[in-house]
């Protein structure tokens, strides 16, 4: 089976965001009085490399929960860590680096402060930097930051994306884990997770796996392993027992993710307790080069199997000047799920208005689709492109409702097509069945012309079904409304029509930016955060 190569980079970039402006909030939270007041954050642990690498730095943000503010000025202190540690920013005077940001909007702001370990720091020293600020005349709450010389760097190694998994099999993950920094990983947690179409062949004590019942995220099961074993500067260590994965028989396109987290870098006061059924981790040679060495990665296992998507259209009687309604009706007959979420090219309904009818009702999940991109009115296309749900799993159903009104001068009888393929334009390449992908919408007229017409997929003329059509899907807002089934999206002007490759999860990763606005800024400009 001759599979599309499945690229990994925007769903990495999205993991990356998530993780960073999550643990923001989190940060953030413990600060908020209420959920109310605005509040600064920042990571609150900070390693600095040994030699340095240029990336050590105290981020700070300020979350203005979405109003203005006004007179904000911030200052970081890092008088606390100056006997080990310099900054090379001109806007710091003995110690304090001050930021005067005058009037923030409701995205709120951040900066950060550059610092490096001095030549003669000694491992393991730390100290505190502490953000403090005023907003509107109000003081807020200050942050600290502990900082350290030295940084464990945990990094991981990639594997090879597979193309033809048999549904059925158990493949083996060979996952490692290295230190490239210069502080000793004491404790660790090791987080796994796998997409629908996969399951954990064994589990551990010491893992803690958690089910997500939302449909909407790839994400199906979380393992979360949590190791004793120090991890050393320079050592690379490999999994005590080889990470299998089943791969289900509702398996198409499937992920794997992996990232280590350190814990902590000294001895806990209270060791936890082990036992020889645990996972742990064994030396496995010398780490590998700290450059270009990811932080977590994604494993892509691609199945030898199909999906079949069968499409029925509707018919329906209406005179001139009255309206009807046609529902496509979208099934999976299986085996394997098809999920949007794991693979670029996501799964889209285009579907034709009969000619002599114009569309009055069209559902959110639907955009006009043209040959030329020039635009069209929501309503009113000759044809649309439909997002179907983002987990099609095997034995889902989804139905798509429009309301048409039929023009004074419609035929006796109209019809059009209705073809499930790719959202942004050709054949399922899972679906070896292609017969049953097309379904047809027909509409009877009491009283109409005499000429019968056969419109292909909204094309106005010609009698043939017409084979997957490449297009530009046209956004615009209609207000109009739609049936759906499952979790299909509940708004027109979904998709970008700039084709696939990750754009969606880009957007979101993008948009959760965004709603941080200037206070995100402050985790950008760092790789990493080390403890």
């Amino acid at each position: 089976m001759s599979i599309r190569t499945w690229r990994r980079s925007a769903a990495t970039l999205a993991a990356a965001a998530v993780t960073l402006l999550g643990g923001a909030l989190t940060t953030g939270s413990a600060h908020a009085d209420g959920g109310s007041a605005p509040y600064l954050f920042a990571a609150p642990e900070v390693g600095l490399a040994v030699p340095d690498d240029g990336e050590g730095q105290v981020s700070w943000g300020l979350d203005s929960k979405g109003r203005t503010l006004q007179d904000v000025h911030v200052t970081v202190d890092i008088t606390g860590i100056s006997s080990f540690a310099s900054t090379s920013n001109d806007f710091c005077v003995n110690g304090l680096c001050a930021f005067d940001r005058g009037d923030v909007g409701e995205h709120g702001t951040g900066g950060v402060v550059d610092i490096k370990a001095k030549p003669e720091a000694e491992l393991g020293t730390s100290g505190t930097a502490v953000i403090t600020g005023t907003a509107s005349g109000k003081t807020l709450a200050p942050f600290t930051v502990e900082v350290t010389v030295g940084a464990v760097d945990l990094v991981v190694n990639t594997i090879e994306q597979i193309d033809d998994a048999e549904p059925g099999s158990t493949l083996t993950a060979p996952i490692t884990v290295a230190n490239t920094g210069s502080l000793t990983a004491a404790t660790t947690d090791y987080r796994f997770a796998i997409s629908p179409g996969l399951s954990f062949a064994k589990r551990f004590p010491n893992c803690d796996y958690d089910t997500d019942k939302n449909t909407g995220s790839w994400e199906q099961t979380i393992a979360t392993c949590h190791f004793t074993t120090p991890i050393e500067p320079g050592k690379k260590y490999k999994l005590s027992t080889a990470l299998k994965l089943k791969v289900k028989k509702s398996a198409l396109h499937e992920i794997l993710s992996y990232a280590p987290t350190v814990t902590s870098t000294t001895v806990p006061a209270t060791a936890r307790t082990t036992s020889t059924a645990d996972l742990s981790l064994v030396p496995d040679g010398s780490a590998p080069p700290a450059a270009g060495a990811p932080q977590h990665s994604q494993w892509a296992i691609h199945a030898a199997n199909t999906a079949d998507l069968a499409v029925t259209g509707d018919t329906a009687t209406a005179k001139p000047g009255a309206t009807a309604t046609l529902t496509a009706t979208v099934g999976n007959l299986g085996p394997a799920s098809v999920n949007r979420a794991t693979y670029d090219d996501h799964l889209g309904l285009l579907v034709g208005i009969p000619e002599g009818t114009t569309t009055t009702q069209v559902p959110a999940a639907c955009d006009p689709w043209t040959e030329g991109g020039s635009g069209e009115p929501a309503l009113g296309a000759p044809q649309y492109m439909c997002d179907l749900d983002s987990r099609f799993d095997s034995g889902h159903t989804q139905r798509l409702t429009f309301t048409v009104e039929v023009d004074a001068d419609a035929p006796a009888t109209t019809s059009s097509s209705v073809t499930a393929q790719l959202a942004y334009g050709g054949a399922l390449p899972y679906d070896t069945d292609k017969a049953n992908n097309t379904g047809t919408f027909t509409v009877t007229v009491p009283g109409g012309a005499a000429t019968s017409t056969t419109g292909g997929s909204g094309s106005t003329g010609g009698g043939t079904q017409p084979s997957p059509q490449t297009g530009t899907r046209t956004t615009a807002a209609s207000g109009a409304s739609g049936t759906t089934g499952g979790n299909a999206p509940a708004a027109t002007g979904s998709l970008a029509s700039t084709g696939g490759n990750g754009a969606m999860t880009i957007a979101c990763a993008g948009a959760a930016a965004l709603a941080l606005g200037g206070a995100a800024f402050a985790f950008a400009r760092g790789r990493k955060a080390r403890a």
